[in-house]
């Protein structure tokens, strides 16, 4: 039964890679091929799965195990909020553990080694360390939204790690009750896979992060100046608060600022990844929030507040209110704590 489950995991993983190649142009490129190691990392797991091994029986494949799907996909949701277009040298920091992992492994063959202290504990110290990532990468996607989808995989991945890792300080053996290891990964592998085409075909924009194509190769930007415009445009619209301004445009802010406009837009949409509507929508949702818990609003009504805040009209502000914050403005409003 459990080769069956492997083979069809491999398979469809396999597809999906091939499916996701045909896209590639589409997306930012350090995140696709982060999201290609990850998805590698699982089938590359279900090929060598210790106890049952598709190809060599009695093999310790340990270079395929959870710390590097963990490694990967920890890399892979840090990199969904990043403005970075390449892999950043610093980050190699968190391969390191990975690295650790295997040179460990490694020492356990050794018959002297086996049994050291220094061996066990830094074998104990680095399994926390990848407790620790796994756990960072839940938190962190369960402050966002875009990624939640992520969570039907890592969530089990977390439950089988723990109980993986709890049954090997109890018996010293990485069989896992009712190959649990064997059994929960790959099934799970197989709904990742499922639900990971499923969003390629309903919304892919909700996979990776999109790429910019050619739309500002003519830019002169350079750090220097990227950094600069990101900081004026944040003090013009959120401290000067210009995103009250219900019909403001690009062209202002950018004859405001004396710079070209594309400028503004490659700031906007290259280095902060968002639109200039989303960008302002998101500071007038904030100043709503905050007028609503203000005494000096509490006769206002919700439209008068959004219209205060910057919004021209109630559908958009509804609209962009539930988009961000998960529930309608009255839902909102009930919930806030009667002072």
């Amino acid at each position: 039964m459990l080769k069956t489950l492997q083979i069809v995991a491999i398979l469809q993983g396999i597809f999906l890679l091939f499916i996701l190649f045909q896209r590639k142009r589409l997306y930012k490129q350090v995140n696709f091929w982060l999201l290609l190691g990850a998805i590698s990392s699982v089938i590359l797991f279900a090929i060598g799965d210790d106890n049952y091994n598709l190809f060599v029986s009695e093999s310790n494949w340990f270079l395929f195990h959870e710390p590097l799907i963990i490694t990967m996909f920890f890399l892979l949701v840090r990199y969904y909020k990043s403005d970075k277009n390449s892999f950043d040298k610093k980050d190699s920091i968190f391969i390191v553990p990975y690295i650790l992992n295997i040179f460990l492994n490694l020492a356990e063959d050794i018959p002297i080694l086996a049994d050291n202290y220094i061996v066990l504990f830094f074998d104990g110290l680095i399994e926390l360390v990848f407790m620790g990532m796994l756990l960072y990468t839940l938190y962190d996607i369960l402050k966002r939204k875009k990624e939640k989808w992520l969570l039907f995989f890592l969530i089990p991945l977390a439950f089988v790690f723990i109980i993986a890792e709890f049954t090997y300080l109890i018996t010293k053996s990485h069989e896992t009750p009712f190959f649990l290891e064997s059994y929960g990964l790959i099934l799970t592998a197989i709904f990742l896979f499922y639900l990971v085409l499923y969003k390629l075909i309903i919304d892919p924009k909700d996979i990776l992060p999109q790429a910019c194509h050619n739309k500002y190769k003519s830019s002169n930007l350079n750090e220097l100046s990227i950094t600069h415009l990101k900081t004026a445009i944040h003090r013009l619209i959120v401290e000067e608060k210009w995103f009250k301004n219900q019909k403001l445009t690009v062209n202002e802010v950018a004859r405001e600022l004396g710079v070209p406009r594309q400028q503004i837009s490659e700031v906007l949409n290259v280095h902060m990844q968002t639109g200039f509507q989303d960008f302002l929508n998101k500071y007038r949702v904030d100043e709503f929030i905050h007028c609503l818990q203000n005494d000096m609003y509490k006769d206002y009504t919700l439209l008068a507040i959004a219209n205060e805040a910057g919004f021209s009209s109630k559908s958009s502000f509804n609209t962009t209110f539930k988009k961000l914050m998960g529930m309608t403005p009255s839902q909102y409003k009930k919930e806030l704590p009667i002072l």
